[in-house]
């Protein structure tokens, strides 16, 4: 729930900025984004080859934080039909 929570208030954080200035939002939400993708990937891998202590919750906060970018970059290019500054 907590997660979901997470998501959620990141997709309407992202979905502001992006309203405010489009372009510093998408880069924002695209370089977060990809930087939390891929620590939740390694971290992922590194615990699947060797078990750790980190509980479950590091899993679901690491996920929400490129998940709720992702959505909000995904929403928002759909409803206004394509990336504004790139035309």
């Amino acid at each position: 729930m907590n997660t979901i929570l997470m998501i959620l208030g990141q997709v309407i954080i992202y979905g502001l900025l992006l309203l405010g200035n489009e372009y510093a939002g998408f880069m924002l939400a695209v370089i977060l984004g990809s930087i939390a993708f891929f620590v939740w990937g390694i971290s992922y891998i590194v615990e699947w080859i060797q078990p750790s202590r980190v509980t479950r919750n590091y899993y679901g906060f690491v996920l929400s934080c490129w998940v709720g970018p992702l959505v909000a970059l995904i929403g928002f290019t759909f409803l206004r039909g394509g990336i504004g500054w790139l035309s």
